[in-house]
């Protein structure tokens, strides 16, 4: 399984968050913009939890400023993110922080300007930068570690050589769209593509589809999760020639909102 998480870093979508002009507790619970306090489980085929949990604060900076942050974890993989944005008139700024244990860690920035349709769809398309390490001294005790293997030891150099490099600065773009069918239904779909433009060459590609049903239990809110994701990653002039990844992953969870 740990042999799988450099493929893992390759396929991460960024962060997807903005601004609005009006007030928090008007925002859909799957508008990134929403700063509500938030926690939620996910499992997907493989049985792999993600816990989450965050939320936000208004007016730091304006009377319409929006400030978020939350943090997931992944309970077989031992990965983490930590998420974090200010939105306000100009659109919304953000960073993104994701930790793959053993294998890299990805720091991403952007900018989101969100738009709005007549039938009451909202597109968050966005610009981002992100910086990748490979940490490549973890990668090659990875390699090393593998029982009865017929390779010769790998040392953090070869690993660095093979790749190309020990890191990779990409840009991306980035489009998220929600359409709320009714105030039980609603639908997410986003795509992102990144290519790199120095360090290691490599391009990755991520799709999305959520589908969730709002409910309440109580006083409390719960939205109800589907959700299937596409992956790609592509790394180009390595030692062995041009590397591929992909892969489909399907999660249902649970997320409540307070």
């Amino acid at each position: 399984m740990k042999l799988n998480k450099l493929n893992t870093i390759l396929l991460t979508a960024t962060a997807l968050l903005s601004s609005s002009a009006i007030a928090a507790e008007e925002y859909h619970d799957a508008d990134p913009r929403n700063s509500s306090m938030r926690a939620g489980v996910f499992a997907d085929q493989d049985g792999e939890l993600k816990l989450l949990a965050g939320g936000g604060t208004a007016g730091l900076t304006s009377d319409i400023s929006q400030t978020i942050g939350f943090a997931e974890y992944y309970t077989q993989s031992d990965n983490a993110r930590i998420r974090a944005a200010h939105f306000d008139s100009f659109g919304g700024v953000y960073v993104d922080l994701y930790h793959v244990d053993e294998a890299a860690g990805m720091y991403t920035a952007g900018y989101m300007l969100p738009l709005s349709s007549d039938d009451g769809t909202q597109f968050f398309p966005s610009l981002n930068y992100t910086y990748l390490n490979f940490k490549t001294d973890d990668i090659a005790d990875l390699a090393n570690g593998m029982a009865g293997s017929p390779l010769p030891a790998f040392t953090s150099g070869d690993i660095a050589a093979a790749l190309g490099g020990e890191e990779a600065h990409l840009g991306s773009v980035n489009l998220y769209a929600l359409h709320a069918w009714n105030p039980t239904h609603f639908s997410v779909f986003n795509v992102n593509l990144g290519s790199s433009y120095g360090g290691v060459d490599m391009n990755v590609a991520n799709l999305m589809w959520l589908q969730g049903i709002k409910t309440q239990v109580g006083k409390q809110v719960v939205n109800v999760i589907f959700e299937l994701k596409y992956d790609y990653a592509e790394i180009q002039n390595t030692s062995k020639g041009d590397i591929n990844s992909d892969g489909f992953t399907a999660s249902i969870g649970i997320d409540f909102r307070f």
